[in-house]
């Protein structure tokens, strides 16, 4: 006979009735018991268990209250247990979508953010090239000016720091700053020809605007460096 150490305040009393017919009860001794079965009970098994009869004798009384009520409390607790099971599976069913749509959606966020920088990156760069084309072209042109001794090459140059500036101030980024200050040293040779011009030292003029060509030189070849990085 199998006994537990679990003990009742109420005994003999049977617990419940499993699928396969087996009791689950307290005996007289308030210890529980599992050895019986419904199916094969007979009232010398419950003399010696319970110390009495509290089960009728179901070979001889299949129906009788006491076991349909224990068949019936049996049953309700399988369907307990089924419909607890199926909620757990559903509760993490719900838990396993909801975290897939709040990773899909983060990874969404995180890929328009990337897109983002990435498009107003290529922005900047185009307008950056379209600015470093300006500048090279009135660059050149001031030279002319300087160079055929023409008087409005000083406004020409003021103009220049003004677009230098100007790229500064439209284009916030690190390449902005790099491409603007090689102008800078670009304009600042053209202020020295300039000068050397209205000085009257033509050889001195010309060294200047000999190094302003081969300043642009090198910017050309340092910008084409940085657009591809």
């Amino acid at each position: 006979m199998m006994k537990r150490t679990q003990r009742s305040d109420v005994y003999p009393r049977v617990e419940k009735v499993l699928e396969d017919g087996t009791i689950i009860a307290y005996d007289k001794h308030n210890q529980l018991n599992t050895d019986l079965n419904i199916h094969t009970l007979t009232d010398q098994q419950q003399y010696n268990v319970f110390g009495g009869i509290i089960i009728k004798n179901t070979s001889q009384h299949p129906h009788t209250p006491d076991y349909e009520y224990l068949r019936q409390k049996d049953s309700e607790l399988h369907q307990t247990q089924r419909k607890n099971k199926w909620l757990l599976v559903g509760l993490v069913v719900a838990l396993l979508v909801i975290g897939l749509f709040l990773l899909k959606s983060c990874t969404n966020d995180t890929d328009e953010a990337i897109e983002q920088v990435e498009q107003n990156n290529a922005e900047q760069a185009e307008l950056l090239q379209q600015k470093d084309s300006e500048l090279q072209e009135q660059i050149k042109d001031t030279q002319e000016s300087i160079a055929s001794n023409d008087t409005a090459s000083q406004s020409k140059i003021d103009d220049l720091k003004q677009q230098i500036q100007d790229l500064r101030n439209d284009i916030n980024s690190k390449k902005a700053d790099q491409v603007a200050n090689q102008y800078d040293d670009t304009v600042d040779n053209l202020q020295n020809a300039e000068n050397e011009r209205q000085n009257g030292n033509s050889e001195k003029m010309q060294e200047q605007l000999d190094r302003v060509n081969s300043k642009l030189d090198e910017i050309t070849q340092k910008i084409s460096d940085w657009f591809n990085q």
